[in-house]
């Protein structure tokens, strides 16, 4: 028995019924047609299995003919039409007379028909057809409210669906949009799998030389550690590698369903579904994303495309951390590339510390620099240029070696030198914005004291700590940045430094806070700067970067007249802080 099954419905056998009774038909039916047959949710008088089985195939149907010629289609003998005489429905419906008029959608398309049928030649009235149209017409009116309603329930359920998507997929960018290292986007990623989703265990797997490795895993029970080792993405026993390699998803109900197609991972991890996401840009592909629950499940449901968008995200978000690493390493091998090894210098302990700020590339604009010149002494420079990026690392280096050349080439006091680095770095376009200090030791006198001299370019003042413990800043006037008005006037200012004495430069990352006020910072200094026990230019460093916040970059620079007496260090120090790894 060939055909759809349909089922009754009360408003349609309604229609059926007074169809029936007002053409006096031993049978009448509200049927629709599509391709694979007819059905009748209105039917009176049809013989069984038909009257319960609500539907049959197209070799049963008279109405197909009505509802293709969108036409009614009245008939007093079906036997003695061409197009019907073949017809099942003439020897097991009984259908020899028919007359049938079209159902209509409420888009006017034909649907079904109304029809009523008698199993006996009959010549249909023309008061009996005009009340089937008339009833046909009040139908189509059912037909079209329908589905009216059918396309709002829907409506309102894609919206409702729509709008559960909008907000996971909101939620999902939200977590991963602050991630910056690959571990913080596993961690968004496993995070987001146990909430959004409603997994048990997730892991992930990054493609690595030609191998997919597990990156990330949660522990299961009864699962080796040696099933999570590397894999050849040669070996296509591994659903994780077939999915890396063709870029498609594998959704598997059970784990019986698991075990059947890839046998090597028959019994591991338990019975429920799993999902196996790639994660991959436009571009390229990047690892896979692995989904466990702890029951079978249909992938039916109207979760799927937020499954596949959390693999998306995360391809986007790992790519990004990846790169983020990458220009962390470049910045950081610049920084080291530019802050240059300090000199040995006869008389002179020197010892530095530069500190990258915990956000940002870990590469900035501060720098120091010390110049040996010989019997004309020593040219020191600390400077800070705007920002702390690639760029501003860019900028310090050209700035720098501007003093570098003016220092050395030139015997001027430092108010001049940084006039001309002032002036360079306009007329040569470099665009810089800096603040900065220029200073100059003299060669020592008979009593081992020097005179330093200075320019201060809008810089935090220098710091004096003396052989006895006493610190003091060197408040003196200063000037405007570098990088505004390089012809301005600019001062020098002058102080003697003796034997045990040191001179500390500093940029500003060493003093602000994140709450309270820069000058009383920069107050407490001087204490901190007493407080050192064991004194060396190595200790002070130590003793005044301990507690920085590190929210900008930090540079510090201590020159440390050694006494008469005493003799250089083995070398001198410079304390850097290593880039955080992961």
């Amino acid at each position: 028995m060939d055909g759809p099954v349909g089922r009754s419905d009360e408003g349609y056998e309604r229609f059926a019924r007074l169809a029936r009774r007002m053409l006096d038909a031993p049978v009448s039916l509200v049927s629709f047609v599509d391709e694979a047959g007819q059905v009748f949710p209105g039917a009176v008088g049809l013989p069984e299995p038909w009257q319960s089985r609500r539907g049959t195939g197209l070799a049963h149907s008279f109405c197909q003919y009505v509802v293709r010629s969108d036409e009614p289609l009245v008939v007093t003998d079906a036997r003695q039409v061409d197009f019907l005489a073949d017809n099942l429905a003439i020897p097991d419906l009984h259908a020899i007379a028919y007359a049938g008029f079209p159902l209509h959608d409420g888009t006017g398309a034909a649907v079904g028909s109304l029809c009523a049928i008698d199993d006996r030649p009959r010549r249909w009235t023309d008061d009996e057809l005009s009340a089937l149209s008339d009833l046909a017409q009040a139908c189509s009116a059912e037909v079209t409210l329908r589905s009216q309603q059918e396309r709002a329930r829907r409506a309102q359920h894609d919206a409702r669906l729509a709008a559960r998507h909008a907000r996971l997929l909101l939620l999902m960018a939200e977590e991963l949009a602050d991630t910056t290292t690959v571990d913080e986007v596993l961690d968004a990623v496993q995070r987001l799998a146990r909430t959004v989703l409603g997994v048990d265990r997730s892991a992930v797997a990054m493609i690595e030389a030609h191998r997919l490795h597990w990156v990330r895993h949660d522990e299961v029970a009864g699962v080796q550690d040696s099933a999570w080792a590397p894999v050849s993405m040669s070996d296509r026993r591994w659903p994780s590698v077939v999915v890396a390699a063709s870029r498609q998803a594998l959704f598997f109900e059970d784990g019986d369903v698991l075990a059947e197609q890839f046998p090597v991972l028959a019994g591991a991890g338990g019975a429920g579904a799993m999902a196996l996401l790639p994660i991959a840009t436009q571009h390229r592909q990047i690892g896979v994303l692995l989904l466990r629950w702890q029951l079978a499940r249909a992938f039916t449901d109207d979760l799927l495309p937020v499954k596949q968008a959390l693999a998306s995200y995360a391809a986007l978000a790992l790519e990004r951390a990846q790169l983020l690493d990458h220009r962390r390493e470049v910045a950081h091998v610049l920084q080291e590339a530019m802050l240059t090894e300090l000199p040995r210098i006869d008389g002179l302990e020197l010892s530095s510390s530069y500190v990258p700020a915990e956000a940002g590339e870990r590469v900035g604009g501060d720098w120091y620099d010390v110049l040996d010149l010989g019997d004309r002494g020593v040219a020191i420079s600390m400077g800070d240029v705007t920002g702390h990026d690639l760029r501003a690392a860019s900028l310090m280096g050209q700035l720098r070696s501007l003093w570098r050349a003016f220092a050395w080439v030139f015997a001027r006091p430092p108010s001049a030198i940084a006039q001309l680095v002032d002036q360079a770095n306009t007329g040569a376009r470099v665009g810089a914005t800096a603040s900065m200090i220029v200073a100059h030791l003299d060669p020592p006198d008979p009593s081992g004291a020097r005179r330093l001299q200075w320019s201060n370019a809008g810089h935090l003042p220098p710091l004096v700590r003396r052989a006895d413990g006493d610190a003091e800043l060197l408040e003196a006037r200063g000037d405007l940045l570098v990088g505004f008005a390089p012809d301005t006037e600019r001062h020098d200012h002058e102080v003697t430094l003796r034997p045990g004495d040191a001179l500390v430069l500093f940029t500003d990352g060493l003093v602000e806070r994140r709450t309270g006020n820069l000058r009383d910072a920069l107050s407490r200094l001087p204490r901190r700067a007493d407080d050192v026990a064991g004194f060396d230019a190595s200790s002070l460093v130590a003793t005044l970067t301990a507690d920085s916040e590190r929210h900008d970059d930090v540079a510090v620079l201590v020159v440390r007249l050694l006494p008469v007496d005493g003799s250089l260090p083995p070398a001198p120090a410079r304390d850097r802080a290593e880039p955080p790894t992961g």
